[in-house]
């Protein structure tokens, strides 16, 4: 926070799919919405992009909340991570973790190269203390919850040790943005009882089970059983947390596209849909990604938020609100405190 302790994020303005124009659109949402003085935002990226944005009457009440920081560079969605950010130094992504990294900021948000932000957030503001990798969480809807789905892609091939730690990262981030104080921890399987799954999800099992008090474990859980409201954490490697995340979202996607198409192809059930329109409205409302924005890179120094290329100015302004909550609350103490103990039990467990 800034002397005046105002929550100040780091925003790469440059990494849309849409343009610069739509997450500036986002963050004056935000700003409008939230009405308040305690998050300043510096948005990062080419002026001659953003001034002219910027500088309209409409942001002119947001002056000393809003300010433009120019990076001439930007990271392309194709682009290897490593030559990118090797190379690219004026990138706007660079820039923005530079400026948690000196302390200007407190938090990143970016909609850009997800491999780049990770590898930037790795090396630049490094993991905690014990931690060997950062982890990608992802906030997903249920009809009467939601729960965070992590890894989904920041680390395909992980360890046991590095599973047990996401699951600590997972339950951090529980207790500190989505205000649970008990946060419910599964791991993702093919079956519930005991010997199901690969190696790697057994060994992890046995070892999480050993850490009661330091997380609520719950144990094994189902793809079914995501939605059920049965857990508030759900662990599993990068590679299957990709796969299912993208396998949601594009079910969302063509399920919405076929029940508009189902419910509009006669006048009979446009009518219908008279009466139904307001639980459709509240479905919808509690099912909407949008809500939900920011996913966090967990596990560094300082918080980073990664908003998928194509969000939307309402996923922009939702995932800044996000990174604005995590910010302020963020405390690293309590988390580092779990992590010892849970490396003390487990270095204990195999020495027995």
């Amino acid at each position: 926070m800034d002397a005046a302790g105002q929550v100040v994020l780091a925003i790469d303005v440059m990494g849309s799919d849409r343009g610069a124009g739509e997450v500036l659109e986002g963050i004056y949402r935000f700003l409008r919405r939230s009405r308040c003085d305690s998050v300043r935002i510096v948005a990062i990226g080419d002026r001659k992009v953003l001034d002219p944005i910027v500088n309209a009457r409409r942001f002119a009440q947001f002056r000393s909340l809003l300010t433009v920081f120019h990076a001439g560079e930007t990271i392309g969605m194709e682009e290897s991570p490593t030559k990118a950010i090797r190379h690219k130094k004026d990138a706007s992504m660079v820039r923005a973790v530079e400026l948690v990294q000196r302390g200007d900021a407190d938090a990143v948000l970016s909609c850009g190269n997800t491999g780049a932000l990770v590898a930037l957030g790795t090396i630049r503001l490094r993991p905690m203390a014990h931690l060997e990798r950062p982890a990608l969480g992802a906030v997903i809807p249920a009809l009467e919850s939601r729960f965070v789905l992590l890894d989904v892609g920041a680390n395909p091939t992980p360890t046991v040790r590095q599973m047990v730690q996401n699951a600590l990262l997972g339950s951090h981030y529980c207790r500190t943005a989505m205000g649970l104080q008990s946060p419910r921890v599964g791991l993702l399987s093919i079956g519930t009882e005991e010997g199901k799954g690969n190696e790697l999800v057994q060994e992890t099992h046995e070892k999480l089970k050993k850490l009661d008090g330091i997380i609520r474990y719950v144990g094994l859980v189902e793809g079914f059983q995501l939605f059920s409201g049965d857990v508030d954490v759900v662990i599993c490697d990068g590679f299957v947390g990709n796969v299912l995340l993208k396998a949601m979202e594009g079910l969302a996607s063509h399920l919405k596209t076929y029940l508009k198409k189902e419910l509009l192809k006669n006048v009979f059930r446009i009518f219908g849909c008279l009466f139904l329109s307001g639980a459709i409205r509240n479905i919808g409302g509690k099912l909407n990604p949008k809500r939900y924005g920011g996913a966090p890179l967990l596990g560094l120094t300082k918080p980073v938020f990664k908003a998928h290329g194509s969000s939307d100015r309402e996923a922009i302004e939702h995932a800044i609100t996000i990174a604005a909550r995590f910010a302020r609350g963020e405390s690293s103490q309590q988390l580092e405190r779990d992590i010892a103990r849970a490396e003390e039990v487990l270095a204990r467990l195999e020495k027995i």
